[in-house]
């Protein structure tokens, strides 16, 4: 009986640990990214060479420039990225970077850019992504 009971409150403390472990124990979208390309999160495009963006994810924008693509963290909670329409960027000298000083301005909100990271093309910008996305997954599944 004893035996049984000890099993019992094991199965619940081991329950209730697991439960704790929250996904802030997930490293961040940003720092994945940061170690995945070896970049800092702060790149920069020029804001006349921005072509066009999209969203992916809440807190994820793909921003086409001229010749590179671009993936920003933005924070969480942004709305009317969906809608093109209205929607400006917003950064100092002619450039829209990472590190929190510049944002994408819509409708009726102002997303603040945390981190962009630079690729040579959409290709590599996707595969990237896409195993970072998973891996983070993975991660919170643990």
């Amino acid at each position: 009986m004893k035996r049984a009971k000890k099993d019992w409150i094991l199965a619940i403390l081991v329950t209730v640990l697991a439960a704790c472990a929250t996904v802030s124990d997930v490293p961040s979208l940003g720092e994945m990214l940061r170690q995945a390309t070896g970049q800092n999160g702060r790149a920069c495009v020029r804001s006349t060479e921005i072509r066009n963006y999209g969203t992916l994810k809440d807190d994820l924008v793909i921003i086409r420039g001229l010749s590179k693509h671009y993936v920003a963290v933005i924070t969480p909670g942004c709305m009317d990225l969906d809608s093109p329409f209205r929607t400006r960027f917003r950064g100092g000298h002619g450039e829209i970077c990472g590190g929190s000083m510049d944002s994408i301005i819509t409708e009726t909100d102002e997303c603040i850019i945390r981190q962009m990271f630079e690729f040579e093309d959409r290709e590599h910008a996707f595969i990237t992504l896409h195993s970072v996305l998973e891996e983070r997954e993975n991660l919170k599944n643990m």
